[in-house]
C-alpha cells in the first residue's frame, strides 16, 4: 500500500511540471486502476511504437495494430482512450503483456458500450518490466462503424388466413445480425416489436395473426451483433388478413314426415368454399340443451335429412359455413321447428280404445306396434297392424302411458322404425 502512495505521489508530482492539461486530467482519473500496477515515469525514456493503425471499427469495437518496439526494456503496451476530441481525458482500457503483442481490441467495458458512429481518441504507449509507462505513444482517432442502414423493400403478401407474410431486401451492412419487426393495429402506434430474425440473409417473415379481416401495420429495423438497431422502415405497410366466410342464409326446415326433417340453405358465394357445419339443439322443457355440430356436408350441398329428431320434439338448428384455409363463419340465425307427431289421436269407445293417425305424415310406414310403458315391469305390448286409418285398443285405465312405433323395411330389407310417439290415456 505504501508502495503505491508512493508511485502515486510521484505521478502527481510530474504532473505539475506537464504543461499539457490533459495528461494531469488523466492521471487524476487513476488511470492505473487495473490490476496491473502500471505508473508513468519520466525516467521510461522507450521509442514510440510506430504503424498505429485500425484493423476494424465493425460490431461496437474498435480493432488497433502497431509494430512492435525492438529497442529497450519493453515489456508491453498500454492502450489508453479518449471519448471525442484527442484533449478529453483518458482512460486505460487494455495492456498487453509482450513486446510483440500489438494487436488490441477495445471492446468497450460492457458489450456494445462503445455504440455506433462514435469517435475515440487512442494513446498507445510502451511499458518496461518495472511496471513503468513511457510518456512516448502513438496515437490516432477511430470511429466505430454507423447504425445500420434502414432495410429496404419492404414488402408484405396479404389476404392469408389469420396470417401475414413480409420480405425484404438484405442489408448490405456485414456486422448485421438481424431484423427487427414491429407491428400495430394502427399507424399511431404504440408499435410492438413482436420477434427479432435472426440472420443477416434471412428476410422473410410469417407473422400470426389473431382474427380474420383483421388489419396490421408493420415496420422492420436492422440490428447488429451488439445491439447497434437502425431506425425503422419510414412508411408502415399493411397487411388485411383474410375474411371468413358469410353466414349461410335462407335456411328452412319441414317436417311433413314422421321421424325427419328436411333443411335447407341458401348457398354460399365464396369461392373456396369446403362445406357446411349443421348444428341442432333439443327442446328441453322450455329452454334448449346445448347446441351440438350433427352433420357435415360438402360444398355444393345445401341440404340434409336430420332423421334423429324424436316424435313431436322442437329442435332448433342453425348452419355455418367453413372454406378451403378452415377459416369458419358465423353460425345462421336459428331456426326452430317441431317435428311431426303423426297427429296421433287417442279416444275410448265402447269396450276399448280407438287410435288414429294421419296417413300422409306417415306416409312410407307399413306397420306400427302399440305398447304400455310401465315403470317397474317391462312394457307391454298392446296391439300390432299394418298402417290404416286406426286401431283398436283393449281398455285402460285413464294416465296410463303408451308408446307408438311406425315401422318400414329399409333398402337394405333391414327393419328401421320412426322414434316412438308417446300418448296418455284420457
Amino acid at each position: 500500500m505504501a508502495r503505491e502512495i508512493r508511485g502515486f505521489a510521484l505521478v502527481l508530482l510530474a504532473a505539475g511540471s506537464l504543461a499539457c492539461a490533459s495528461t494531469r486530467t488523466m492521471i487524476a482519473e487513476r488511470l492505473f486502476a487495473s490490476d496491473e500496477q502500471l505508473v508513468f515515469d519520466r525516467s521510461s525514456r522507450l521509442l514510440p511504437p510506430e504503424g498505429l493503425r485500425i484493423t476494424s471499427n465493425q460490431d461496437r469495437q474498435i480493432g488497433l495494430a502497431w509494430d512492435p518496439v525492438l529497442v529497450g526494456d519493453v515489456a508491453g503496451y498500454a492502450i489508453l482512450r479518449a471519448k471525442g476530441k484527442s484533449d478529453q481525458a483518458y482512460l486505460r482500457v487494455g495492456i498487453t503483456r509482450s513486446r510483440f503483442g500489438t494487436v488490441f481490441i477495445d471492446a468497450g467495458a460492457t458489450a456494445g458500450a462503445l455504440g455506433d458512429g462514435q469517435t475515440y481518441a487512442y494513446r498507445v504507449h510502451p511499458y518496461d518490466s518495472k511496471g513503468r509507462i513511457s510518456r512516448n505513444h502513438a496515437a490516432l482517432t477511430a470511429t466505430t462503424e454507423e447504425r445500420p442502414a434502414v432495410p429496404e423493400g419492404l414488402q408484405v403478401y396479404s389476404n392469408l388466413p389469420r396470417s401475414a407474410v413480409l420480405s425484404w431486401k438484405p442489408s448490405e451492412t456485414s456486422g448485421v445480425s438481424g431484423y427487427a419487426i414491429y407491428r400495430c393495429p394502427s399507424t399511431a402506434g404504440p408499435w410492438e416489436r413482436v420477434v427479432f430474425v435472426e440472420g443477416r440473409l434471412n428476410t422473410v417473415y410469417e407473422d400470426t395473426v389473431p382474427g380474420d379481416l383483421r388489419v396490421m401495420y408493420y415496420k422492420i429495423s436492422a440490428v447488429s451483433r451488439f445491439g447497434g438497431e437502425s431506425d425503422p422502415t419510414e412508411k408502415p405497410i399493411r397487411a388485411v388478413t383474410k375474411a371468413e366466410p358469410l353466414p349461410p342464409i335462407g335456411v328452412e326446415a319441414s317436417a311433413s314426415v314422421l321421424g325427419r326433417v328436411d333443411l335447407r340453405w341458401a348457398p354460399n358465394v365464396e369461392p373456396d368454399l369446403s362445406g357446411y357445419e349443421v348444428w341442432r339443439a333439443l327442446a328441453d322443457g322450455s329452454d334448449f340443451a346445448d347446441e351440438m355440430p350433427i352433420a357435415r356436408v360438402p360444398a355444393g350441398t345445401t341440404a340434409l335429412v336430420d332423421t334423429s329428431v324424436g316424435c313431436g320434439q322442437t329442435a332448433r338448428y342453425r348452419v355455418r359455413a367453413t372454406d378451403a384455409d378452415g377459416l369458419e363463419s358465423l353460425l345462421s340465425d336459428p331456426l326452430a321447428v317441431r317435428s311431426q307427431d303423426a297427429g296421433l289421436r287417442l279416444s275410448r269407445r265402447e269396450g276399448g280404445l280407438r287410435l288414429s293417425w294421419d296417413l300422409q305424415s306417415t306416409e312410407g310406414f307399413t306397420e306400427l306396434r302399440v305398447r304400455e310403458i310401465r315403470s317397474v315391469r317391462p312394457d307391454r305390448e298392446l296391439a300390432s297392424s299394418e298402417v290404416g286409418g286406426e286401431l283398436a285398443l283393449p281398455e285402460l285405465e285413464s294416465g296410463k302411458e303408451l308408446a307408438v312405433v311406425f315401422t318400414r323395411a329399409s333398402a337394405t330389407g333391414e327393419t328401421e322404425s320412426a322414434p316412438p310417439c308417446r300418448l296418455v290415456v284420457p
